[in-house]
């Protein structure tokens, strides 16, 4: 293994790190939920008190944004948090590395958000589904307005995986450099002889509250996800325009 300041290069044949980390956090994420329905009971308790709360949350938001459909989509927004939250968190544990931190995770989900939710419309409203890009009840000599804010709404279309993906992977990336690098100053100046070593209190101290703004972004991040996939499926999936 070479390490390459806190996070552990795993030298595992065919699998690159970052599918290993991956692979770890769905194994999380099955882990809590074997525990949490082992011992299932009506009145939840411990794990499953906690997962029926975040559960809640998650259905009630797809409710008020989607309405009565959100059901459908409830599998997929679950798994979008979930996931996301845990690949966040992941790389505050010492070898280990945030999947999201590298930019091929948060492109892969924004690119199956992104065409997940305009096949939705497409199954549904079939060709009528293009309406939903244009203006409709304006007058025929209207035409040219309609064109270019079709075509304004289409590029906007192609944009949102770009905003998603950036926005998750730059800030999960700046908190995975600032833990390293904490890690890093604190590591050099006890090597150090002498008084030096009283320098490594700042960043030792640093590091718990950086830590806990960790755990605050990597929550943030995967809400702002899960929200504005949640929104992206009601305005391809709703009825009104």
């Amino acid at each position: 293994m070479q390490i390459v300041k806190e996070a552990i290069e795993y030298h595992i044949p065919h699998i690159p790190t970052t599918i290993l980390m991956v692979l770890i956090v769905w194994g999380v994420i099955l882990v809590l939920s074997v525990f949490a329905v082992r011992k299932i009971s009506i009145v939840p308790k411990g794990l499953q008190n906690f997962l029926d709360m975040v559960f809640e949350w998650v259905f009630n938001l797809a409710d008020t944004i989607i309405g009565d459909e959100a059901k459908r989509f409830y599998p997929l927004f679950l798994g979008i948090f979930l996931f996301i939250f845990v690949s966040n968190i992941l790389g505050i544990i010492p070898g280990m590395i945030s999947p999201t931190a590298n930019l091929n995770i948060p492109v892969a989900l924004a690119l199956i958000v992104f065409i997940y939710y305009n096949l939705q419309g497409l199954v549904k409203y079939k060709f009528a589904y293009i309406k939903k890009f244009i203006v409709p009840g304006l007058p025929l000599w209207m035409m040219p307005v309609n064109i270019l804010i079709f075509f304004i709404e289409l590029i906007s279309q192609f944009v949102r995986p770009f905003s998603l993906s950036l926005r998750l992977f730059c800030n999960v990336f700046a908190k995975e450099t600032l833990l390293s690098v904490l890690g890093v100053l604190v590591i050099t100046f006890f090597s150090l002889p002498g008084l030096f070593k009283s320098i490594a209190i700042m960043p030792l101290f640093l590091r718990p509250v950086i830590i806990l703004l960790a755990i605050l972004v990597g929550f943030v991040q995967a809400m702002i996800f899960l929200i504005l996939s949640i929104i992206y499926v009601g305005g391809a999936v709703k009825s009104e325009h």
